[in-house]
């Protein structure tokens, strides 16, 4: 085996293609815009939410029944994912 390819390999060994420090920086840059992201859509739904009686023919009845509807579908949907 030659000098050369037996510092590749060597070297191989020891380098990593990304570096963990910039990895660990981006899973937390990344997490942190995720949690951002659900908080804000949260927000926007629960506005929309209470904003249905604007619609017209959506009665205080009907609005009930849309969100209940949608927190059972929710509440469904966590279960099934497990959280």
């Amino acid at each position: 085996m030659g000098k050369s390819l037996r510092k590749i390999k060597r070297e191989k060994k020891h380098a990593s293609p990304i570096d963990p420090k910039l990895m660990e920086a981006w899973n937390k840059g990344f997490a942190a815009g995720a949690k951002q992201q659900m908080k804000q859509d949260t927000e926007i739904m629960m506005e929309w939410l209470g904003r249905l009686e604007e619609i017209e023919g959506i009665g205080p009845k009907m609005a009930w029944k849309i969100r209940e509807h949608l927190l059972n579908f929710l509440s469904e949907r966590m279960k099934k994912n497990g959280d």
